[in-house]
Order: structure tokens, then C-alpha cells, then sequence
């Protein structure tokens, strides 16, 4: 648990603002150390979060603030030992007369634990105080007041992915309609996203969503060709903005209201047959690949049809290509990852057959460490890196953020940077997987903060040691593109 940059009420009152009555000595007072003085101070009064008390524009960064009631000793109370729980263990991080300390440096929304002790001027500490547990925040803008109520905890848990989704008789012109099986989330699921296959890729579409009986959802998707096939799929979300994995692929035509008498003549309106039989071939060596193969289909025209191979990812569906006969090679793959593939026969008229059931295949071993990225991650990706060190002897905490400053999300990232010196190393970092070989160091996202949207920022960090200088890196990386630096 990183913890840096400790600054004592008198830094806050001189951005404008009083945390608390203070309760310790008045400025000149000395105290003899007493060796007959075995009295420890009583336990510091209550601890609480004082909200956001850094005056604005006061720079204090990211942070918690806490506030706590004089303690009391029979010769007199002479400091706090403002203390943080690491690893199971309370550390003193820092010694302050005055009854609040700012604790700023830390991770955007990570939660840390702190506790209080008293010493008085014969070296006696008291017990401690009430714990605390908040996570870190802005420090701008708010004067304290009473301790308010413990924050619940970042949300970073995803609704449920739809289940059984299928499709839904609307007589709308130009509409399909779309049912599925209602999401749960461990807070609420605030709404879903639908997507269509249209012109070679899945698009976001409109849709009017509303619930059914027996925990069903309803969509209704407009503004399509009337008797055109389409493949949808769905993805729910909560309010703090986890996505759900997707529904499996559905198909629906848009209606024709109101409906011709019959097809018109030489218009071929049936669709092929359901791919079945989905499965993987053995045999080949393939490193980061699969062999998928599936039984043959029919198509009315007696043309046979060609077969569009779709892979399911976090969100949403990659499209591995088409194929004249029934058996696809994927490749680019991490080895011994898991992959579930869905298959659609489509003749020669823009028919869709319904989607072949979901089949899950395991990449060969081998093959790329990672997969490959995103179609719509930016191969130019363009970024914006802070780092800000504070050091003392011999260790150091940096904390380093991430800004996407190109046109679109960055969909999986790893920074990398070099320590000038052989002599500064990584000890142990946050929000990220650090890795250090020789003066590079790697910093590669999570699963929970893979996704760094245009604009946004990202924050993340790490504490180091160094023997003689601490020289700040030159040149910062993400995803193998230099980044520009503040």
C-alpha cells in the first residue's frame, strides 16, 4: 500500500482552511524527557474522514484527509503517530502535533486503513484510535465538518451477460424485435446496448428497451431495410459503467408491414441452414491457433453458401473472416486461452442462417503472449504521461498517470519507460503489472482498467529504491508509441 506525500494541518491552514481545535502543545513549549513518566496517553478521541478539506486549486492531488479529538496524558500529549495498515500490519507513516494530517500521493479510489496513537514527552504511546477505512479522493474544495458516513466501495463487479436471447414479433415497419432473459448486477443494471451487423462490422443501434413478464427484456430496433437480415447482440450495463460479456449472436429480419401477398418473382427470401457440428480439429500444428470445423449446409438455390466465423471477446464479437466451405484456421491467439466461436451460413441473396450454437475451443500453446489488439485500437496511439516522484533516502514513490489524448479508446495497454541508472529499481507497484528487466520497466494494464476512454486519465504508481542519484526517465511508452510528457 503506497503512501506518500504527508502534509500537517499548518500546510492546510495555510491554504485557508482549519481542520480541527488542535490540542497540542502551544508553539515554544519543550518538554524534559521524564524516565519516571510511565503514564501513556489516553486514545486519541474519535478518527474521522474530514471531506475534501484542501482549499481549490491548492494542488494537493489525490489523497485522504483525517481528523481526530485530543488525547489526553497526566504531563501532556506531544505528537500522533498517524499510522497505515500495510499488509496486515500498522506502519507509522508519519509524527504530527496537531489533531488531522492530509495523506495525499495515493491511488485514485483504492482504499486504505488508518488508526492514530499518542506519545507523550517521556516516549510513552497510547492505544490506538478507532480504525478507518476510505478510499482515496480529490482533496479540493470542503471544510470538515462531522465524520460522515463510510463511502461504499468502487463498483467494478459487471452485470450478468443476457442469456437465451431470441427474436421478436413487432409489426413496425423496418423494425426487428429482440428478447432476452433480464441481467442481474450486484448494485443494479442500469440499461443494455444493442448491436447489429451492418455493412461488415457491429455497430451500436438505437433501441427501445422495456421489460417483459418472467424477468424478460424487449428490444425494439428501428430504422432498418425492411426483409433484410441482421445479427444482433446484446450487452448490459451498470451505473458505474461495467459491461457485461455479450449475448450470444440472435438473427432477426426487419419487417415488411404491411406484408406482400407473396415474395416477388425471382426474390429469394430463404435463408440456409443452421450451421451445426461446430467443433475443433486436431492434427495440425497450430501455435496460438484453432482449426474449426463444421457440418456442410443446404441453400434453396442450390448454390452452396459461404460461412462468416465470428469469435466472442470481453464486450462484443471479432469477425474472423468468410469462408467457402465449412472449416476456418484462427490465428494470432494467446496459447491456452479459451475462445468461443459462432458460425453463420449466408447465400448469395444476403439471407443469414441463424447463428450455430456457441463452441469454446482452446488456443495450442504457444503462439503470441498476448492477444492481439483491437480492431478499433489505434495504431497511433496518442498519449500524454506525468511522473512525479517523491524521494527520500535510498527509496522513492512515483506516481505516474496516463492521459489518452487520441481520437478513441485505448482497448489494453502497456506503458514502458527506462531508469536512467542500473542502480533504481521497481520494488512494488499498484494499479498495473510491473515488470523490471535491467533499466526497463513494463507497467500492463488489468482487466478492470484495460479500457483508457478519450481524454481520460489514468493513475498508477509505484515504490522504488536507489543507491545515489534518482534521475527521472526520459521517454515514456504505450503499446510501443512514445507518449509526450509533463
Amino acid at each position: 500500500m503506497p503512501v506518500k506525500g504527508l502534509r500537517s494541518v499548518a500546510a492546510v491552514l495555510g491554504a485557508g482552511l482549519a481542520l480541527a481545535a488542535s490540542a497540542a502543545p502551544a508553539a515554544g513549549t519543550t518538554y524534559t524527557r521524564d524516565t519516571t513518566d510511565t503514564a501513556p496517553p489516553s486514545a486519541p478521541g474519535t478518527l474521522f474522514h474530514c471531506p475534501l478539506p484542501g482549499a481549490p486549486g491548492s494542488g494537493l492531488g489525490v489523497g485522504v484527509s483525517l481528523c481526530w479529538s485530543a488525547a489526553t496524558d497526566n504531563v501532556g500529549v506531544t505528537g500522533y503517530d498517524v499510522q497505515v495498515k500495510q499488509d496486515g500490519v500498522f506502519t507509522a507513516i508519519r509524527t504530527t502535533t496537531g489533531t488531522g494530517s492530509i495523506v495525499s500521493g495515493l491511488t485514485l479510489g483504492q482504499l486504505y486503513t488508518f488508526r492514530v496513537v499518542a506519545r507523550d514527552a517521556a516516549g510513552n504511546a497510547g492505544p490506538p484510535s478507532n480504525e478507518v477505512t476510505q478510499a482515496a479522493n480529490y482533496l479540493s474544495g470542503m471544510s470538515p465538518s462531522a465524520p460522515p458516513p463510510s463511502p461504499s466501495p468502487i463498483d467494478r463487479t459487471p452485470p450478468t451477460r443476457p442469456e437465451g436471447p431470441g427474436p421478436y414479433s413487432v409489426y413496425i415497419n423496418g423494425a426487428a424485435g429482440l428478447t432476452w432473459t433480464r441481467s442481474t448486477d450486484n448494485v443494479a443494471v442500469s440499461g443494455y446496448d444493442v448491436y447489429a451487423w451492418i455493412d461488415g462490422a457491429f455497430s451500436k443501434v438505437p433501441a427501445q428497451v422495456s421489460a417483459l413478464a418472467d424477468d424478460k427484456v424487449l428490444a425494439i430496433v428501428g430504422d432498418l431495410t425492411p426483409g433484410r437480415d441482421y445479427l444482433f447482440y446484446v450487452v448490459a450495463k451498470d451505473a458505474a459503467g461495467n459491461l457485461s460479456a455479450p449475448s450470444d449472436l440472435v438473427r432477426q429480419r426487419a419487417m415488411v408491414e404491411p406484408p406482400g401477398a407473396s415474395p416477388s418473382p425471382g426474390t429469394d427470401t430463404t435463408p440456409p441452414g443452421t450451421p451445426t457440428g461446430l467443433t475443433s480439429v486436431s492434427g495440425m500444428d497450430l501455435p496460438g491457433g484453432v482449426f474449426l470445423a463444421w457440418n456442410t449446409v443446404s441453400d434453396n438455390s442450390g448454390v452452396p453458401p459461404t460461412y462468416d466465423l465470428f469469435r466472442r471477446t470481453d464486450h462484443g464479437y471479432a469477425y474472423e473472416g468468410e469462408n467457402g466451405i465449412p472449416r476456418d484456421i484462427v490465428s494470432g491467439l494467446e496459447g491456452g486461452k479459451p475462445y468461443t466461436f459462432q458460425v453463420v451460413a449466408r447465400d448469395a441473396a444476403g439471407n443469414l442462417s441463424n447463428p450455430s450454437a456457441p463452441y469454446t475451443a482452446v488456443a495450442q500453446p504457444g503462439g503470441t503472449s498476448s492477444p492481439s489488439p483491437s480492431p478499433s485500437q489505434p495504431s497511433d496511439t496518442a498519449c500524454r504521461v506525468t511522473y512525479a516522484p517523491a524521494t527520500w533516502g535510498g527509496g522513492f514513490t512515483a506516481t505516474v498517470t496516463i492521459t489518452n489524448t487520441g481520437t478513441a479508446a485505448i482497448a489494453g495497454w502497456k506503458l514502458g519507460f527506462s531508469f536512467p541508472l542500473a542502480s533504481q529499481r521497481v520494488t512494488n507497484g499498484w494499479s498495473a503489472v510491473w515488470t523490471q528487466s535491467g533499466t526497463a520497466v513494463t507497467a500492463e494494464n488489468y482487466e478492470w482498467n484495460k479500457t483508457i476512454k478519450q481524454g481520460q486519465s489514468l493513475y498508477l504508481g509505484f515504490n522504488g529504491a536507489y543507491t545515489g542519484a534518482n534521475p527521472t526517465p526520459a521517454a515514456f511508452t504505450l503499446n510501443g508509441n512514445a507518449c509526450t510528457t509533463t
